[in-house]
């Protein structure tokens, strides 16, 4: 006999659940895709603060001392992701052993 599957079963909780889970991880990655200007992929200054665990004086400092790439579109501080990891592969240091 054919089981019916009710507002009150457990599969349709189930099921309820995982669309759920779904829409989150849609909106998740609606939220976070930027499109890329001129095949480059560009962060906002919260990200990059987040990528490099620095503050918000920090970022600046950068900026001011032309360490890091930015441009400024519409008002927008817009960091090229490409020239940050540049920076970062140029500026590595091998932590040295302790003998």
């Amino acid at each position: 006999m054919d089981k019916f599957i009710g507002f009150d079963s457990k599969e349709f909780k189930e099921l309820e659940e995982q669309i759920e889970q779904a829409l989150n991880n849609m909106q998740n990655v609606r939220d976070k895709y930027r499109p890329a200007l001129a095949d480059n992929r560009y962060l906002t200054g919260e990200e990059v603060m987040a990528y490099l665990h620095i503050s918000p004086r920090t970022l600046q400092n950068l900026r001011d001392k032309r360490m890091i790439c930015y441009t400024t579109i519409g008002g927008k501080i817009l960091y090229p992701e490409k020239e940050l990891q540049q920076v970062l592969y140029n500026n590595y240091q091998s932590p040295e052993l302790p003998f």
